[in-house]
């Protein structure tokens, strides 16, 4: 198993948007091969930054399946106007500590 984390950098002011949007195309995440659970969670320093952690079966689920699925673009269409920028995104085995 292995854990992705996305931080997302949103426009000033759009997290309550965003987090209806998220909820709206959760289902396209969630139902993806090899998906096993994720949690979307807000910075408390900066309310226009959240954190999406996703556990996947293994990183070909997320990377070779998802990612370039349409299902993924689905997912990332309504959500990318809400965002200032690119998500930044890597990988861990799940259960790493540092």
């Amino acid at each position: 198993m292995i854990t992705e984390f996305a931080l997302l950098h949103l426009l000033p002011g759009s997290g309550s948007a965003f987090v209806t949007t998220f909820a709206n195309v959760a289902p396209l995440l969630t139902n993806a091969d090899g998906y096993i659970r994720h949690r979307l969670v807000p910075a408390f320093e900066n309310a226009d930054l959240y954190l999406l952690v996703v556990d996947w079966r293994d990183l070909a689920a997320h990377t070779q399946g998802f990612e370039p699925s349409e299902a993924h673009a689905r997912f990332m269409a309504p959500l990318e106007p809400l965002l200032s920028g690119d998500p930044i995104v890597l990988h861990v085995e799940a259960g790493s500590q540092p």
